[in-house]
Protein backbone atom coordinates (compact mmCIF):
# COMPACT_ATOMS: atom_id res chain seq x y z
CA UNK A 1 0.00 0.00 0.00
CA UNK A 2 1.25 3.48 -0.83
CA UNK A 3 2.01 5.91 2.02
CA UNK A 4 -0.55 8.60 2.80
CA UNK A 5 -0.06 12.18 3.90
CA UNK A 6 0.02 12.56 7.68
CA UNK A 7 -1.35 15.97 8.66
CA UNK A 8 -2.26 15.07 12.19
CA UNK A 9 -0.72 17.49 14.67
CA UNK A 10 2.38 15.87 16.21
CA UNK A 11 2.54 15.90 20.00
CA UNK A 12 4.23 19.06 21.32
CA UNK A 13 7.73 18.70 22.77
CA UNK A 14 7.86 17.65 26.40
CA UNK A 15 8.39 20.46 28.85
CA UNK A 16 8.63 20.75 32.56
CA UNK A 17 6.24 22.67 34.80
CA UNK A 18 6.42 26.36 33.99
CA UNK A 19 8.50 25.73 30.83
CA UNK A 20 7.93 27.45 27.49
CA UNK A 21 4.80 26.53 25.55
CA UNK A 22 6.78 26.52 22.28
CA UNK A 23 10.24 25.07 21.86
CA UNK A 24 12.42 26.70 19.22
CA UNK A 25 13.38 23.96 16.76
CA UNK A 26 17.05 23.63 15.70
CA UNK A 27 16.55 24.45 12.00
CA UNK A 28 14.58 27.69 12.60
CA UNK A 29 17.06 28.63 15.32
CA UNK A 30 19.99 28.18 12.92
CA UNK A 31 18.28 30.40 10.35
CA UNK A 32 17.52 33.11 12.91
CA UNK A 33 21.18 33.11 14.01
CA UNK A 34 22.30 33.37 10.36
CA UNK A 35 19.91 36.30 9.78
CA UNK A 36 21.18 38.00 12.92
CA UNK A 37 24.84 37.61 11.94
CA UNK A 38 24.19 38.98 8.46
CA UNK A 39 22.19 41.90 9.84
CA UNK A 40 24.91 42.64 12.39
CA UNK A 41 27.49 42.69 9.58
CA UNK A 42 25.34 45.18 7.68
CA UNK A 43 24.99 47.47 10.69
CA UNK A 44 28.38 47.17 12.37
CA UNK A 45 30.75 46.92 9.40
CA UNK A 46 32.49 50.04 8.07
CA UNK A 47 30.43 51.88 5.45
CA UNK A 48 32.52 50.66 2.53
CA UNK A 49 32.18 47.00 3.57
CA UNK A 50 28.48 47.40 4.37
CA UNK A 51 27.94 48.88 0.91
CA UNK A 52 29.84 45.99 -0.68
CA UNK A 53 27.66 43.46 1.22
CA UNK A 54 24.53 45.19 -0.03
CA UNK A 55 25.67 45.45 -3.65
CA UNK A 56 26.86 41.85 -3.82
CA UNK A 57 24.00 40.29 -1.86
CA UNK A 58 20.83 42.20 -2.78
CA UNK A 59 18.48 40.70 -5.33
CA UNK A 60 18.79 42.59 -8.60
CA UNK A 61 18.83 40.90 -12.01
CA UNK A 62 18.10 43.75 -14.44
CA UNK A 63 20.38 46.78 -14.48
CA UNK A 64 19.48 49.51 -16.97
CA UNK A 65 17.26 47.07 -18.82
CA UNK A 66 19.96 44.43 -19.27
CA UNK A 67 19.72 41.07 -17.52
CA UNK A 68 22.73 39.87 -15.55
CA UNK A 69 22.03 36.16 -15.14
CA UNK A 70 25.25 35.71 -13.20
CA UNK A 71 23.41 37.41 -10.31
CA UNK A 72 20.86 34.62 -9.92
CA UNK A 73 22.72 33.65 -6.74
CA UNK A 74 21.22 36.75 -5.15
CA UNK A 75 17.89 34.88 -4.99
CA UNK A 76 19.48 33.17 -1.95
CA UNK A 77 21.88 35.77 -0.54
CA UNK A 78 19.19 38.46 -0.45
CA UNK A 79 17.22 36.36 2.06
CA UNK A 80 19.81 37.13 4.75
CA UNK A 81 19.92 40.93 4.29
CA UNK A 82 17.39 43.29 5.89
CA UNK A 83 16.56 46.96 5.81
CA UNK A 84 16.10 48.14 9.38
CA UNK A 85 15.45 46.59 12.77
CA UNK A 86 11.70 46.21 12.28
CA UNK A 87 12.19 44.39 8.98
CA UNK A 88 14.67 42.00 10.60
CA UNK A 89 12.63 41.59 13.80
CA UNK A 90 9.41 40.81 11.95
CA UNK A 91 11.01 38.05 9.88
CA UNK A 92 13.03 36.63 12.78
CA UNK A 93 9.99 36.50 15.05
CA UNK A 94 7.76 34.65 12.58
CA UNK A 95 10.58 32.36 11.53
CA UNK A 96 11.17 31.37 15.17
CA UNK A 97 7.52 30.91 16.17
CA UNK A 98 5.53 29.81 13.14
CA UNK A 99 8.62 28.18 11.67
CA UNK A 100 8.94 25.93 14.72
CA UNK A 101 5.32 24.85 14.34
CA UNK A 102 5.73 24.01 10.66
CA UNK A 103 9.03 22.27 11.51
CA UNK A 104 7.08 19.72 13.57
CA UNK A 105 5.41 18.45 10.39
CA UNK A 106 8.46 18.51 8.11
CA UNK A 107 11.59 17.83 10.11
CA UNK A 108 14.82 19.84 9.72
CA UNK A 109 15.85 19.08 6.13
CA UNK A 110 12.44 19.43 4.53
CA UNK A 111 11.85 22.57 6.56
CA UNK A 112 15.06 24.10 5.19
CA UNK A 113 14.06 23.02 1.69
CA UNK A 114 10.69 24.73 2.09
CA UNK A 115 12.33 27.90 3.43
CA UNK A 116 14.81 28.26 0.58
CA UNK A 117 12.45 27.16 -2.19
CA UNK A 118 9.80 29.57 -0.92
CA UNK A 119 12.32 32.41 -0.80
CA UNK A 120 13.69 31.64 -4.27
CA UNK A 121 10.25 31.33 -5.87
CA UNK A 122 9.15 34.53 -4.16
CA UNK A 123 12.17 36.32 -5.59
CA UNK A 124 11.45 34.93 -9.05
CA UNK A 125 7.88 36.21 -8.79
CA UNK A 126 9.25 39.66 -8.01
CA UNK A 127 11.57 39.56 -11.03
CA UNK A 128 8.88 38.23 -13.41
CA UNK A 129 6.28 40.80 -12.39
CA UNK A 130 8.83 43.59 -12.83
CA UNK A 131 10.52 42.20 -15.93
CA UNK A 132 13.21 44.44 -17.33
CA UNK A 133 13.08 46.90 -14.43
CA UNK A 134 15.95 47.59 -12.06
CA UNK A 135 14.20 46.35 -8.92
CA UNK A 136 16.34 45.78 -5.83
CA UNK A 137 15.03 43.59 -2.99
CA UNK A 138 16.36 42.21 0.29
CA UNK A 139 14.82 40.26 3.16
CA UNK A 140 13.51 36.81 4.07
CA UNK A 141 9.86 37.85 3.84
CA UNK A 142 9.18 35.66 0.80
CA UNK A 143 10.47 32.59 2.67
CA UNK A 144 8.51 33.56 5.80
CA UNK A 145 5.34 33.88 3.74
CA UNK A 146 6.06 30.40 2.36
CA UNK A 147 5.93 29.13 5.95
CA UNK A 148 2.64 30.97 6.38
CA UNK A 149 1.21 29.29 3.29
CA UNK A 150 2.35 25.90 4.58
CA UNK A 151 0.78 26.57 7.98
CA UNK A 152 -2.57 27.11 6.29
CA UNK A 153 -2.82 23.37 5.62
CA UNK A 154 -2.83 22.46 9.30
CA UNK A 155 -3.85 25.56 11.28
CA UNK A 156 -6.53 27.03 9.00
CA UNK A 157 -7.89 24.06 7.06
CA UNK A 158 -8.00 21.50 9.83
CA UNK A 159 -6.87 18.02 8.69
CA UNK A 160 -9.86 16.33 10.34
CA UNK A 161 -12.43 18.35 8.36
CA UNK A 162 -14.15 16.97 5.29
CA UNK A 163 -12.34 17.73 1.98
CA UNK A 164 -14.93 20.26 0.83
CA UNK A 165 -14.73 22.21 4.08
CA UNK A 166 -10.92 22.20 3.98
CA UNK A 167 -10.96 23.51 0.41
CA UNK A 168 -13.31 26.36 1.38
CA UNK A 169 -11.09 27.36 4.29
CA UNK A 170 -7.97 27.28 2.15
CA UNK A 171 -9.67 29.38 -0.54
CA UNK A 172 -10.73 31.96 2.06
CA UNK A 173 -7.23 31.95 3.54
CA UNK A 174 -5.67 32.59 0.11
CA UNK A 175 -8.16 35.39 -0.62
CA UNK A 176 -7.38 37.15 2.66
CA UNK A 177 -3.63 36.89 2.17
CA UNK A 178 -3.80 38.16 -1.40
CA UNK A 179 -5.94 41.10 -0.25
CA UNK A 180 -3.36 41.94 2.42
CA UNK A 181 -0.59 41.84 -0.15
CA UNK A 182 -2.49 44.22 -2.42
CA UNK A 183 -2.99 46.50 0.58
CA UNK A 184 0.78 46.41 1.13
CA UNK A 185 1.26 47.36 -2.51
CA UNK A 186 -0.99 50.42 -2.16
CA UNK A 187 0.44 51.34 1.24
CA UNK A 188 3.84 51.44 -0.41
CA UNK A 189 6.37 51.47 2.44
CA UNK A 190 7.31 49.27 5.36
CA UNK A 191 7.06 51.07 8.73
CA UNK A 192 10.42 51.18 10.49
CA UNK A 193 12.43 50.43 7.36
CA UNK A 194 14.79 52.87 5.75
CA UNK A 195 12.35 54.22 3.15
CA UNK A 196 11.93 50.83 1.49
CA UNK A 197 8.92 49.75 -0.52
CA UNK A 198 7.20 46.46 0.30
CA UNK A 199 8.01 43.68 -2.16
CA UNK A 200 4.44 42.37 -2.18
CA UNK A 201 5.21 40.27 -5.27
CA UNK A 202 7.77 38.25 -3.31
CA UNK A 203 5.31 37.87 -0.43
CA UNK A 204 2.58 36.56 -2.74
CA UNK A 205 4.96 34.28 -4.64
CA UNK A 206 6.42 32.82 -1.46
CA UNK A 207 2.99 32.31 0.07
CA UNK A 208 1.66 30.43 -2.97
CA UNK A 209 4.88 28.40 -3.13
CA UNK A 210 4.50 27.29 0.49
CA UNK A 211 0.85 26.47 -0.08
CA UNK A 212 1.76 24.22 -3.02
CA UNK A 213 4.96 22.68 -1.61
CA UNK A 214 3.79 21.68 1.85
CA UNK A 215 1.65 18.68 0.74
CA UNK A 216 4.64 17.42 -1.25
CA UNK A 217 7.12 17.81 1.60
CA UNK A 218 5.01 16.82 4.60
CA UNK A 219 5.91 13.58 6.29
CA UNK A 220 4.19 10.49 4.98
CA UNK A 221 3.16 7.47 6.98
CA UNK A 222 2.26 3.93 6.08
CA UNK A 223 -1.42 3.02 6.48
CA UNK A 224 -2.02 1.16 9.69
CA UNK A 225 -2.37 -2.59 9.08
CA UNK A 226 -5.71 -4.09 10.14
CA UNK A 227 -5.56 -6.10 13.37
CA UNK A 228 -5.00 -9.84 12.83
CA UNK A 229 -8.08 -12.05 12.93
CA UNK A 230 -8.44 -13.99 16.21
CA UNK A 231 -7.27 -17.60 15.91
CA UNK A 232 -9.85 -20.32 16.72
CA UNK A 233 -9.65 -21.60 20.29
CA UNK A 234 -8.57 -25.26 20.46
CA UNK A 235 -11.25 -27.58 21.77
CA UNK A 236 -10.41 -29.88 24.68
CA UNK A 237 -11.10 -33.64 24.49
CA UNK A 238 -14.29 -34.91 26.12
CA UNK A 239 -12.48 -36.71 28.87
CA UNK A 240 -10.72 -33.58 30.05
CA UNK A 241 -7.18 -32.34 29.51
CA UNK A 242 -5.58 -35.36 31.25
CA UNK A 243 -7.42 -38.03 29.29
CA UNK A 244 -5.27 -39.50 26.47
CA UNK A 245 -6.56 -39.26 22.94
CA UNK A 246 -7.32 -42.32 20.83
CA UNK A 247 -3.88 -42.36 19.21
CA UNK A 248 -2.12 -42.12 22.55
CA UNK A 249 -4.28 -44.96 23.93
CA UNK A 250 -3.36 -47.28 21.06
CA UNK A 251 0.30 -46.46 21.50
CA UNK A 252 0.05 -47.26 25.20
CA UNK A 253 -1.61 -50.65 24.56
CA UNK A 254 0.98 -51.60 21.96
CA UNK A 255 3.81 -50.85 24.34
CA UNK A 256 2.14 -52.95 27.09
CA UNK A 257 1.61 -55.84 24.69
CA UNK A 258 5.26 -55.77 23.67
CA UNK A 259 6.34 -55.82 27.31
CA UNK A 260 4.03 -58.77 28.01
CA UNK A 261 5.34 -60.74 25.06
CA UNK A 262 8.92 -60.15 26.08
CA UNK A 263 8.28 -61.34 29.65
CA UNK A 264 7.07 -64.83 28.48
CA UNK A 265 10.21 -65.64 26.48
CA UNK A 266 13.25 -67.52 28.04
CA UNK A 267 16.53 -65.79 28.08
CA UNK A 268 19.19 -67.41 25.83
CA UNK A 269 21.77 -69.57 27.58
CA UNK A 270 25.45 -69.03 27.28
Amino acid sequence: MSPVLDLRTPPPPRRGPGGPALTLAPAPLALVVALLLAFAAQRLAPPAIAQWIFVQGALVIFIDGQAYWSRLYTLVTSLFLHDGWLHFGFNAFWLATMGSLVHRFLGPWRFLLLFFLGGILGGLALVLLNWGESVVAIGASGAVFALLGAAGHVFVARPGAIPGERLKRLAAFVAVMMALNLAFAYYGTLPGADEADVAWEAHAGGFLAGLALFPLLARRRRPEAPPPAPSPRPREPRGGPSAPGPRAGRAGRSAAARRGAGAGRAAPRA
